[in-house]
């Protein structure tokens, strides 16, 4: 890489490097950390300090201690990197069913993840003429507005839901999307009943999304895969095209090894 005259690679940016390290700080030791230690151990101000760990804490990447000016790694930190791995195997696994179910439906095809409240997309099939109209990967999208987004949360019970959504602002999305906490629950209890979500496209407003869940080996929600529609009647999609992707989703969901103990008539 390139490098400045002292040595130091001079596209590093500064505050990231010091959140980086604080990070380090905290995996390597294997207990809580306090502020003063990381000042000593980091050589930084104290006021530098205490903005990257309010910084780290606010995005919940670490927690701090009931009653205890120490800090310690959060469970997000972890999660980022389990979730990372997951998508990198599905969508190893998904890619083939993917273009097939591109093919039989004549749209673009979606796999997503969740990451907390958060759906990214890891990736897309799409033919050269839908290109301009499909979501690339690595586009994020909060989970409770998007089809793959609810598919990923309607597994979760009232009480996770509660504590994944406090104090979560549902005021900046469009009115299309769940307004509060009560709309999401009863559009997920509808959603899990009928075993798919169908939600308007939050990049373009003529686009709809259908989409169901991918499971893994032990039951769990790992992935959504979904079909994005510009054509299609509503008999169309919740007939012909939810049965395609039901067919999809299983199929990527055996090999991921998991075995539907009442059958596949309802996917995943």
């Amino acid at each position: 890489m390139e490098q400045d005259g002292a040595g130091t690679n001079r596209y590093i940016v500064p505050a990231l490097q010091r959140g980086l390290d604080v990070l380090g700080l905290l995996a390597r030791s294997g207990r809580p950390v306090a502020v003063p230690e990381a000042c000593k151990e980091l050589n930084i101000s104290r006021a530098t300090a205490f903005r990257l760990f309010h910084t780290l804490e606010a995005n919940g990447f670490i927690i701090r201690l009931p009653n205890s000016n120490s800090y310690r790694l959060h469970s997000k930190i972890l999660s980022l990197g389990f979730d990372y791995l997951y998508s990198l195997d599905v969508a190893e696994v998904a890619r083939p069913h993917m273009d097939i179910l591109r093919e039989a439906v004549g749209a673009a095809i979606h796999l997503g993840i969740r990451v907390g409240t958060d759906m990214y997309y890891v990736m897309r099939s799409a033919s050269p003429e839908q290109l301009t109209m499909s979501s690339t990967a690595g586009k994020k999208h909060p989970a409770h507005a998007v089809s793959s987004g609810r598919a990923l949360l309607y597994d979760l019970d009232e009480a996770q839901l509660d504590a994944l959504y406090r104090n979560y602002d549902f005021s900046p999305y469009p009115i299309f999307a769940p307004q509060n906490l009560s709309e999401l629950k009863a559009q997920l209890r509808r959603e899990r009943e009928q075993g798919y979500v169908v939600a308007q496209s939050m990049t373009y407003e003529s686009i709809r999304h259908i989409a169901v869940p991918v499971r893994d080996a032990s039951g769990l929600a790992i992935a959504a895969v979904n079909v994005s529609d510009r054509y299609y009647s509503e008999e169309e999609l919740t007939g012909r095209v939810l049965d395609e992707l039901r067919r999809t989703a299983n199929a990527i969901s055996e090999a991921m090894g998991y075995r539907n103990p009442e059958g596949s008539a309802h996917g995943v």
